[in-house]
């Protein structure tokens, strides 16, 4: 169906697939090529031809660098994505001037079946002689921290390593920073807490959609979000609408409390949950992380989104850390 529709607006600018379009709906023509397998055959070619554009050019650039991530897909089949990052150097013509640009580009999910280094290495360099790029040439790779990527002794990183001492490994900065955020943030129970109470305002007001009428109706700005357990860094969204308008949100909770045609069980729950949300989120301590998990989540946040930059190389990295580490030095003495 997308395929078909956007042949369709094409028609309506290009006055051959207009016609063909034409030609095809009157039954002029059987060879009208949007059926389904000419449909994937169309999708496998570009597919080919833009892969052998990235392959071409990595191989004229020669050294490459390499980011691996394996991710379970809806099936629940692991999926080993692969990137291949490098130096794109164009040559100057009249009038234009010579570039140089870092290029990241994916080329494939990859199926796994076992998640071990031997497996996931051997994975990766049939990939790579599927491609024909040598493996000899690779001077960088960067995985996230788990033992069977990143490990010093048995690690996919080690075991390439051995086989190209060149190769040297690089750690996902962002990766780092957000298990840095995380365990530091686990280790104390007051921050549990708070987060605690930060989702459990979601999950109250969005389980019904009479409560999230009523907070539309006191929060007409920002809206709350759940948080993420992956991505710490991202909380600072579920963070901002309370940072902005606790006092809002406050409102609508007691709103909520003091409905008094809320009746039924369920309706003296929604009452209790939302006069003890509401005494909750009005004591001090709560009040006092929210300004200063702010500050920090906003800080963190920017350094993160800074550090997945395709541009970025390490000095920049290395400074940026390095600003987010004095930050937090200065807000600790403060």
């Amino acid at each position: 169906g997308n395929f078909l529709k956007a042949i369709e607006l094409l028609g309506q600018f290009d006055d051959i697939t207009k016609e063909h379009l034409r030609r095809s709906a009157s039954k002029e023509t059987s060879v009208h090529y949007l059926g389904p397998t000419i449909q994937n055959e169309i999708i496998s070619v570009l597919k080919e031809l833009i892969l052998k554009n990235i392959i071409d050019r990595l191989l004229v650039a020669k050294y490459y660098g390499m980011i691996v991530d394996c991710t379970p897909d809806k099936s629940h089949q692991e999926q080993m994505s692969m990137i291949l990052r490098f130096v794109d150097i164009t040559e100057a013509s009249p009038g234009v001037p010579a570039q140089v640009k870092i290029c990241e580009h994916f080329v494939g999910f990859l199926v796994v079946d076992r998640s071990d280094a031997m497996s996931l290495l051997a994975v990766i360099k049939q990939h790579l002689e599927t491609l024909k790029i040598p493996l000899e040439d690779m001077r960088g790779q960067g995985y996230d921290n788990g033992a069977n990527m990143s490990g010093r002794h048995n690690g996919v990183q080690k075991r390439i390593q051995d086989l190209n001492p060149r190769a040297l490994f690089v750690p996902c900065n962002a990766h780092s920073l957000n298990l840095v955020l995380n365990d530091a943030a686990s280790c104390c129970v007051a921050v549990v807490s708070f987060f605690g109470i930060i989702q459990a305002l979601y999950v109250f007001f969005s389980s019904s959609t009479k409560r999230w009428q009523v907070l539309l109706q006191f929060v007409p700005n920002l809206t709350l979000k759940p948080l993420s357990e992956t991505r710490w860094e991202s909380r600072i969204d579920a963070i901002k609408p309370l940072r902005y308008q606790l006092g809002n949100v406050y409102d609508a909770l007691q709103h909520l409390a003091n409905d008094e045609t809320l009746v039924g069980p369920n309706g003296k729950k929604t009452r209790a949950d939302a006069f003890a949300l509401a005494t909750n989120i009005a004591k001090f301590n709560f009040i006092c992380s929210l300004v200063l998990w702010h500050d920090v989540l906003f800080e963190i946040n920017v350094t993160s989104k800074i550090l997945q930059r395709v541009e970025t190389d390490l000095s920049q990295a290395t400074k940026h850390l390095d600003r987010t580490k004095q930050f937090l030095v200065n807000l600790r003495s403060d």
